[in-house]
C-alpha cells in the first residue's frame, strides 16, 4: 500500500466520507475535518507512521488540503527512511 493511500485512509477514518471519495484538493472544512479532528489527525498520523511532526509545521492555517497533509507527511517519511 502506498504511503499516499495510507494517509487517505488515516483521513477518511476521521472524516464523514470514504477513502474512494477523497481528493487532493479537498479542503478539511469540506470532508468534515475541524481544528479538533485536525489535531487527532496529525496524532493518527505520527502513530501510524512512527513519526513525529515539529510543532513548527502544525500551523492549521496553512494545512488546508488533503495534499498539504500528505506533502507534509511525506517529508518527515523522508526523514526517516
Amino acid at each position: 500500500m502506498s504511503s499516499e493511500y495510507e494517509i487517505i485512509s488515516v483521513i477518511s477514518s476521521l472524516s464523514f466520507i470514504s477513502d474512494e471519495e477523497i481528493r487532493l484538493d479537498d479542503e478539511f472544512s469540506t470532508i468534515g475535518i475541524d481544528s479538533l479532528k485536525m489535531v487527532e489527525l496529525m496524532i493518527a498520523l505520527e502513530e501510524t507512521f512512527e513519526i513525529t511532526f515539529d510543532d513548527s509545521e502544525l500551523d492549521l492555517s496553512l494545512l488546508k488540503t488533503v495534499s498539504d497533509i500528505i506533502n507534509l507527511t511525506k517529508k518527515y517519511l523522508s526523514k526517516n527512511g
